[in-house]
């Protein structure tokens, strides 16, 4: 990780954009000379879309329009009342493309940001041109251990809505700075800034999200990227993932699931080589129906 050049640092200045929950920034890099269909990159829990993806989005803005924001609670993004779902969190990434004047794109999910790609997929098939789903899974709570944490969540949720405000930042920055003791201070920085209540219930729907009962039927050209060393979410969950979703090209990158905000180009290299691989579906499905005319 290098301390001296932040993801924010080689992003496109973000803009607003209201949906109807609230406002977020958007990261554009603006309409392409390319036809390849935009990049929607959604972010995981906790952060926000900067410190997931920024590294990341020089490289990946090469060759087509890349779009990012904060999803509800997160970073900068929404702050509306409203419970935090991953299925709103979907619904909200329409409404972007709505406001965009975008038909549909490519989705590209880490973590969190998979399960919410999964379910724009499911929910909203025909805005949706391909599936990349990185170091993430058709469920997160398999085990005891982890219902009883994801259980906390919605408990803590709970109690952030009633605390009174001052005691509410306390009770968070414990919480933040405890999760970032072994990151830079520019991390906790991104966390401190989000809705802790969000936060909270994201984790509670992660723990309640399985997307077994419906990943197998989708439709939609999907690549994985498995982080094999990850701490995080179970490398052997990516891989059943990849096997449902039966993926046409599947990545895998020896590294924890921190690995985008590392800045390791690796990231970046996973990333254009899955992307490529929906790009060849797509113009062989194209040449398909060019031929059948």
């Amino acid at each position: 990780m290098n301390p001296q050049v932040l993801p924010r640092d080689v992003l496109p200045e973000a803009h607003e954009v209201t949906l109807t929950r609230g406002s977020t920034p958007v990261w554009d890099t603006g309409p392409h000379a390319s036809s390849l269909p935009p990049l929607v990159l959604l972010h995981g829990w906790n952060i926000d879309a900067p410190t997931n993806f920024g590294y990341a989005v020089p490289a990946l803005a090469e060759d087509r329009r890349v779009i990012m924001f904060d999803h509800h609670g997160h970073g900068h993004g929404p702050r509306s009342t409203d419970r935090f779902t991953l299925a709103a969190a979907a619904d909200d990434v329409i409404e972007m493309l709505d406001v965009l004047g975008l038909s549909s794109a490519v989705m590209a999910g880490y973590s969190m940001g998979g399960a919410i790609a999964q379910l724009v997929a499911h929910r909203h098939p025909d805005r949706c041109e391909g599936l990349l789903l990185m170091a993430t899974a058709g469920v997160f709570a398999e085990h005891r251990r982890e219902r009883v944490v994801f259980a906390a969540c919605a408990a803590g949720a709970r109690a952030m809505r009633v605390l009174p405000d001052r005691a509410r930042e306390r009770a968070f920055d414990r919480l933040a700075v405890a999760g970032c003791r072994s990151y830079p201070d520019w991390i906790l920085d991104t966390v401190r800034i989000a809705n802790p209540v969000s936060l909270l219930e994201a984790g509670a729907d992660l723990g309640r999200f399985n997307s077994s009962s419906w990943i197998g039927n989708l439709r939609t050209p999907t690549a994985v990227m498995i982080t094999a060393h990850d701490t995080v979410v179970a490398p052997r969950r990516q891989i059943c993932l990849a096997a449902d979703v039966e993926a046409i090209h599947v990545e895998t990158v020896g590294a924890d699931h921190d690995l985008p905000i590392r800045n390791d180009p690796r990231f970046a290299g996973a990333v254009q080589r899955s992307i490529a691989a929906l790009d060849g579906v797509a113009n062989r499905n194209n040449h398909l129906v060019d031929a059948a005319h």
